[in-house]
C-alpha cells in the first residue's frame, strides 16, 4: 500500500476499512487458493501417512532434480554449486550473500512464468525479498492449512489473527483495533495497540466473534491470555497457533489456561526453507516434504527449499537454532522429531501511552539499503533504530522507517537513528533484534 492508499484508508470509518480488507482479502483469495493448492492439500495429507524409509526416498529424489535444476538454471549456483548428487559439497549460504544479489538466485528457466514478491522483514537484522511463482505460493498456503488441519481447524474455519497486520492508524485510541476479513473468515486485531487500556475491548470482541482459531505472536497472545484470565473470559477456540517468535514454556502455560485449549506451536520463515509443526501429542516435527534440515554441531539450522525451484536458497543458514529429538512421535506420524527451536526471544517495547508491542521487525520490511537492524528502548519515551548501512541507503530510506516506526509506536515516542558498522551478537553468537532497558513485563531493567 503506497503512502496516498495508506492516508485515504487510515482516514475511513471502521466499517469502510472492514469493507476494504475483505476487498483485498478477497483479491489474494484467488491467488492462494487455486488448483494447486488443492492438489497440494491431497498430497500432503498421504504424506504425512508415510513411513520415515519412504519419506527419506521421496526426499532424496526431490533433492537431487532441485539441485540439478539449480545447478542448470541459476546464475549463483552455476558459478558456486556442488555437486548435485552430493548435497554437502555445495557451501553454506549466508542471508547477507542473498540480499545482496537476490536476482542472481533467479532461475532462467521460462516455465515459471511470473514470479510474485515475498518480504521478509527481517527478524535476524537482514530484510530481504523472495520470488516464488504460484504453484510455490499456493503449495505454502497448504503446508499451513495441513497444519491447522492438525489442530482441528478445517480450511475456511473462523480465525482471529493477533500478529503484523497493520488493519489499524497508528494515532487510534478507541476501538475497534481490528477489521473483518470476510474473504477469508476472519479478523485481523492489531498487535501494536495491546495495553491495559485497551485489552477490555480486544477480549470483549474476540468474546463475540468467538474464533475457532486464535493465532498470533505469542508475546501478543501472552498479553490476551493475561488479561483474559483476570476477567474471567469465555473465549473458548478449538486450537491456538502461536508464530514468528519463539514461545516459552510460561506464555504456553498461561495461554492454554486462560483459554483452555491447546497451543500448537508453528515454525517457518519467508525464505521457504523450513517448516516445524507441532501435533497433538505435543511433538515437534520437520517436514520432510517441506525441505532438507541440517543441524551444525553448534545447534544451527542450515536448510535446502524443496518447493520453490524459481528461487531455489540451498543450504541456507537460517540465523536460528534447533536441537533434533529421539524416538518416534505418539502421534503416529513419521516425520522426525525436534526436541526444541531455539529461536528469537524478543522484548516488548513499552510505549508512553503504556501499550506493549512485541514485535517491531514489520518497520523494516522491503527495506532496502538496510544490512541489518536492531532497535533500541533507552528509557519510556525514546526508540532508538540501529542500522548498517549498504549500498541504496539514504535519507529518503530513513524518512521511510521513521514514519513505519512512528505508524507502530505513536508520535509520542521519539525516534533516534544511530549508524553502526556493525551489530554485536551475544557470547553464544545470538542476535536480538529487540533491546530494552525499561521495567515491563515478563523482564527487569538491565
Amino acid at each position: 500500500m503506497n503512502s496516498m492508499a495508506r492516508r485515504l484508508y487510515d482516514a475511513s470509518p471502521p466499517p469502510l476499512q472492514s469493507f476494504l480488507v475483505s476487498l483485498e482479502g478477497l483479491r489474494t483469495y484467488r491467488r492462494k487458493y487455486g488448483k494447486t493448492f488443492r492438489d497440494a492439500m491431497e498430497a500432503l495429507e498421504k504424506n504425512e501417512r508415510l513411513s520415515l524409509a519412504d519419506l527419506e526416498k521421496m526426499q532424496s529424489a526431490r533433492l537431487q532434480d532441485l539441485l540439478t535444476q539449480a545447478k542448470a538454471t541459476v546464475p549463483y549456483y552455476r558459478e558456486h554449486g556442488g555437486d548435485p548428487s552430493d548435497l554437502s559439497s555445495w557451501p553454506i549460504l549466508d542471508k547477507a550473500v542473498v540480499a545482496d544479489a537476490p536476482d542472481r538466485f533467479l532461475s532462467e528457466d521460462r516455465r515459471f512464468g511470473r514470479l510474485y514478491p515475498q518480504t521478509s522483514s527481517g527478524t535476524t537484522g537482514t530484510p530481504l525479498t523472495i520470488f516464488c511463482d504460484s504453484k510455490a505460493y499456493q503449495t505454502e498456503m497448504a503446508f499451513r492449512w495441513r497444519h491447522r488441519a492438525w489442530a482441528g481447524i478445517a480450511f475456511g474455519g473462523r480465525a482471529a489473527y493477533v500478529a503484523g497486520h497493520p488493519v489499524i492508524p497508528r494515532a487510534r485510541t478507541q476501538p475497534p483495533f481490528w477489521a473483518l476479513d470476510r474473504a477469508e473468515n476472519r479478523m485481523l486485531f492489531s498487535s501494536y495497540h495491546i495495553g491495559e487500556s485497551t485489552l477490555p475491548a480486544y477480549i470483549a470482541a474476540l468474546e463475540r466473534f468467538q474464533p475457532a482459531l486464535l493465532h498470533g505472536y505469542p508475546s501478543s497472545l501472552y498479553l490476551l491470555a493475561t488479561f483474559a484470565a483476570r476477567a474471567g473470559s469465555t473465549i473458548r477456540p478449538k486450537a491456538i497457533i502461536t508464530a514468528s517468535e519463539t514461545l516459552l514454556a510460561h506464555q504456553r502455560e498461561a495461554i492454554e489456561t486462560a483459554f483452555q485449549t491447546k497451543v500448537f506451536n508453528w515454525y517457518g520463515q519467508t525464505e521457504m526453507t523450513c517448516n516445524v509443526i507441532e501435533c497433538r501429542e505435543g511433538g515437534l516435527h520437520a517436514r520432510p516434504d517441506y525441505g532438507v534440515l541440517e543441524v551444525t554441531d553448534n545447534g544451527a539450522m542450515v536448510c535446502t527449499a524443496l518447493n520453490n525451484p524459481a528461487m531455489p536458497l540451498i543450504r541456507y543458514r537460517t540465523g536460528d537454532r534447533l536441537k533434533l529429538g529421539p524416538g518416534a512421535c505418539g502421534c503416529g506420524c513419521a516425520f522426525p522429531l525436534v526436541e526444541s527451536i531455539e529461536g528469537r526471544v524478543e522484548d516488548y517495547i513499552i510505549t508512553p501511552e503504556g501499550y506493549y508491542v512485541g514485535r517491531l521487525d514489520h518497520v523494516f520490511k522491503g527495506a532496502e539499503g538496510v544490512r541489518e537492524a536492531q532497535i533500541v528502548q533507552t528509557d519510556r519515551g525514546t526508540v532508538v533504530l540501529r542500522i548498517v548501512k549498504a549500498d541504496g541507503y539514504g535519507p529518503p530510506m530513513e524518512a521511510r522507517l521513521r514514519e513505519a516506526a512512528v505508524e507502530r509506536l505513536g508520535t509520542a515516542m521519539k525516534i533516534r537513528f544511530e549508524y553502526p558498522q556493525s551489530i554485536e551478537r551475544s557470547p553464544s553468537g545470538k542476535f536480538r533484534f529487540i533491546v530494552s532497558h525499561v521495567a515491563g513485563p515478563e523482564r527487569t531493567p538491565r
